[in-house]
């Protein structure tokens, strides 16, 4: 069976990587795929996001990472998924995952399974690596080793210092 998780991951947390790892082991195959929304700003490109993923999920032999700005259930069709994997974080996560289930359900006849992340990292998200970065702050309990140079050289500052504006 092959299944799709798809994000922004701008950047791929520790978070993204736990969904990945625990998704890879469940299905056939795994596609990755990085979306992006034309109205949203992003900190990275599209292949800026596609080669840090592909880079830290080398080493799981059945996923492979793509990229695209259409819908999720065009994405799955072209692709031959059978289900969309999403990750939870809390019950905020969910009851916004559900709509977006149902909405999948309705317009593309497919299914998602929603997987928990570990408590460690339920506070984490892009949001809150990209804030932290860009004052040069400590983000290596939140992204994975590999990016974390890239991200801090997106906002042009090195760990532990500030941001000179």
């Amino acid at each position: 069976m092959k299944a799709i998780y798809a994000g922004s991951f701008s950047p791929p947390t520790l978070g993204h990587l736990d969904i990945i790892a625990r998704a890879a082991g469940l299905f056939d195959e795994l596609v990755v795929a990085v979306l992006s929304q034309a109205e949203k700003k992003y900190l990275f490109s599209p292949a800026q996001r596609l080669e840090m993923l592909r880079k830290v999920t080398e080493k799981f032999p059945n996923i492979r990472v793509i990229s695209d700005c259409g819908l999720l259930v065009d994405v799955m069709k072209r692709e031959g998924a059978d289900v969309i994997v999403r990750g939870l974080r809390n019950s905020a996560d969910l009851l916004f995952e559900m709509q977006m289930a149902e909405a999948n359900r309705k317009i593309g006849g497919v299914e998602t399974v929603f997987l928990t992340c570990q408590p460690q990292y339920s506070m984490i998200s892009s949001t809150i690596v990209r804030d932290c970065a860009s004052h040069g702050a400590p983000i290596d309990s939140m992204v994975p080793e590999e990016i974390i140079d890239k991200i801090y050289d997106a906002f042009g500052v090195a760990p532990g210092t500030e941001r000179k504006d």
